[in-house]
């Protein structure tokens, strides 16, 4: 669970326990203002046993999130473009338009379909540049998917392509 808050604070500590469990002790806050902070979010927080301690539960199970990044299409190039579109159109049973799917303005690759998608990229023909993008962002970022799209912002530190 990624949890991120913009509050002011005298002071913040916190202290991992089992189970994903955190523990937060912030000093110098409104409790009603993080309360709040925390629900817009879309988690709940409660009381916890002890006075003072708070506990910030997820209504949803880990396996049920997916981590996406949107970034854009000029990270790929021309021929990476033209050959995800081919995958992604294809009409047959068990083909790459099962994860490699067309949006209209770019591609969504579901990684979480092959054990290996970067493998299986290589396979297929695409870029190294590109699988080198993909790799840095299932790394870095825990991407479970990617959506290259034209009108997603460029990142920072990747080739970019001029088609």
């Amino acid at each position: 669970m990624k949890l991120s808050l913009t509050v002011k604070a005298d002071a913040v500590n916190i202290l991992a326990l089992n189970m994903g469990r955190v523990a937060v002790d912030i000093d110098g806050i409104e409790l009603a203002e993080l309360i709040d902070m925390v629900c817009d979010n879309g988690y709940s927080l409660r009381v916890a046993d002890a006075p003072g301690k708070l506990v910030v539960e997820d209504p949803l199970p880990p396996v049920a999130r997916v981590n996406g990044i949107q970034c854009s299409t000029a990270h790929i190039t021309e021929e990476d473009n033209a050959l995800l579109f081919t995958l992604s159109h294809q009409h047959e049973d068990f083909g790459e338009s099962e994860w490699i799917l067309y949006t209209g303005s770019g591609y969504l690759l579901h990684l979480g379909a092959w054990s290996f998608p970067v493998l299986r990229l290589k396979r297929l023909g695409v870029s190294k540049s590109c699988r080198q993008l993909v790799v840095t962002l299932i790394r870095h970022y825990s991407a479970g998917i990617i959506h290259l799209d034209a009108f997603g912002e460029v990142l920072p530190g990747f080739a970019t392509f001029d088609w």
